[in-house]
């Protein structure tokens, strides 16, 4: 009796060892699918970022960017080559991989790194930030590079606006490291464009349906853009009939913008509660520090705030909502366009002290509940301010971390350049100073590489969007002037397309060397030891 017992014990534990070895093999291929899979998402996401670079090169620099350049660019980052970095750098692919893997995770370091390089003038320091961004923290797509990132850019709260003597105008001026840094941040983060689509598309389509009217507020501007036969019915120009008349037009566009504003505000507030958490966060954290900072008032900071979520998050939005999906069927014509930036400008004012707004406006201000951006502000930064920054309520890439960072050898050996320099500077601290030189002692001195390619990076190509460009001092949105310019324009640039065509033909697909970090060993999911699990 005791044989049968033990054969059919036997058999059953063959079966089971089967049948576990059956289930690991399928666990390993999964994810080894989920590997290949991941690595094709970096990689789409390093392309699609310089292809997003190279439209607003496109948009908002179009007289030193020619259209045939542009395509050729674009073409070219199609074409875009990833190669193991061992095969460019070599046995220092280590090297560099230990300096990435360190810098990346120590965020304050970083930090201070981008402000002392700004207050050195160094010439690279856009292009920095850029790569900070696109490369060591993989645009942000792990878990655990946005959380890195969200302390980075809380660090630059810290060491780059509460030591501003003018933390707002730094602000509004959209070049610092931290604006730029947000901007990136925000423009590519999931439950921010799930956000602005809940809150802006109905607004927008309305907006698109309804006026086919300029919602001109200023008196001077009224007419200019009316048919010589509209303009008859005003009457004769610098009459007192022409001036009702004129007055009665800007009246009736006011009233008009009012409800539109209104109705975005209103919006606003009905989906704060998809308002992602990330950008809550560091806007929380910002209000805390710098609230603690004795020559800005509590009001002074609110106003920065709001002026930072409206001027670098929701206004560029609103005026190119096809570029950040929230629209993509309903095409925009001029005059939509137009109306579309009156309403980004009337926000930007209600964020601002009134002894800042733009006393053209004041009309129209003045029909504006005065807290009614106040109190979406008040949802974002309400509650309890917590340390560590927030994990995403959506993260389908859980359980994996990364193990590369995607870089150009321009790019990489500008970095370090860039550290160096840094480090060589005294606007450090002491330990900062002490990490960067213990960082570096390995790292070998670099070589001027030339590039095949057009690499387009804020050091020569400035990172600027509708509501944060260096040139607009008011920091309005525009839009329009860039269009302008870019019409005026053509024959210069035609001349060059045709001077430009034979060094274009040159070009040659650029090529991102992929870093491994060094990393351990990771433990695959489902695949621990009964031990462990115990």
């Amino acid at each position: 009796m005791v044989k049968p017992d033990i054969h059919t014990l036997a058999h059953h534990l063959k079966q089971e060892r089967l049948y576990v070895a059956s289930e690991k093999q399928l666990i390993q291929r999964l994810n080894s699918d989920v590997l290949k899979t991941a690595e094709r998402l970096y990689r789409a996401a390093w392309i699609a970022k310089q292809q997003r670079i190279n439209l607003d090169r496109l948009i908002l620099t179009s007289a030193e960017a020619s259209p045939a350049e542009c395509c050729q660019h674009a073409k070219m980052l199609e074409d875009t080559q990833f190669i193991d970095g061992y095969k460019t750098l070599g046995f220092q692919e280590t090297i560099y991989g230990e300096f990435l893997a360190r810098l990346r995770e120590n965020p304050r370091l970083v930090a201070s790194c981008l402000v002392a390089g700004e207050r050195l003038n160094q010439e690279h320091t856009q292009g920095v930030i850029h790569n900070v961004f696109t490369s060591l923290y993989g645009n942000c797509i792990m878990q655990e590079d946005e959380s890195y990132l969200l302390q980075v850019l809380r660090y630059l709260v810290e060491f780059e606006l509460k030591e501003s003597d003018n933390p707002r105008r730094l602000l509004r001026r959209g070049t610092c490291a931290f604006s730029i840094l947000f901007k990136l941040f925000s423009e590519g983060l999931y439950s921010a464009k799930l956000f602005l689509t809940a809150t802006l598309h109905e607004p927008i389509m309305q907006l698109l349906v309804e006026d086919e009217d300029h919602l001109e507020t200023d008196p001077s501007k009224v007419t200019e853009r009316l048919t010589p036969a509209q303009q008859e019915r005003f009457g004769e120009k610098g009459s007192e009939d022409y001036k009702m008349k004129v007055q009665a037009a800007v009246e009736a566009n006011e009233v008009k913008l009012v409800a539109l504003v209104n109705k975005f505000i209103g919006y606003l507030k009905q989906n704060t509660y998809c308002f992602p958490h990330s950008l809550r966060w560091i806007v929380s954290q910002m209000y805390k520090t710098l609230s603690c900072v004795e020559r800005l008032e509590v009001g002074e900071v609110r106003t920065m705030c709001t002026d930072l979520l409206l001027t670098c998050f929701i206004c560029p939005a609103i005026v190119n909502p096809e570029q950040y999906g929230i629209i993509s069927d309903a095409p925009i014509n001029e005059v939509a366009r137009f109306n579309l930036m009156q309403v980004g400008q009337l926000l930007q004012q209600l964020a601002m002290a009134d002894d800042d707004a733009d006393p053209r406006r004041k009309s129209s201000l003045s029909k504006f509940d005065k807290g009614c951006v106040a109190a979406f502000l008040d949802v974002v930064i309400g509650g309890r301010a917590v340390e560590t920054p927030p994990m995403s309520s959506m993260n389908l890439l859980e359980g994996l971390s990364r193990t590369a960072v995607y870089i150009t050898h321009g790019q990489l050996l500008a970095l370090v350049d860039f550290v160096r320099s840094v480090t060589a500077g005294d606007h450090l601290r002491e330990e900062e100073h002490m990490a960067l030189e213990t960082l570096l002692a390995n790292v070998p001195q670099s070589r001027t590489v030339k590039s095949n390619s057009l690499e387009l990076t804020p050091s020569n190509t400035p990172q600027l969007s509708p509501a944060t460009t260096p040139a607009n001092k008011k920091n309005r949105l525009p839009i329009a002037a860039a269009r302008s310019r870019s019409r005026t324009n053509i024959a210069q640039e035609g001349e060059a397309e045709a001077s430009s065509q034979e060094s274009l033909q040159e070009l040659m697909p650029e090529e991102v060397l992929v870093i491994s970090l060094g990393t351990g060993p990771q433990t695959v999911p489902g695949m621990m030891s009964e031990n462990e699990v115990m």
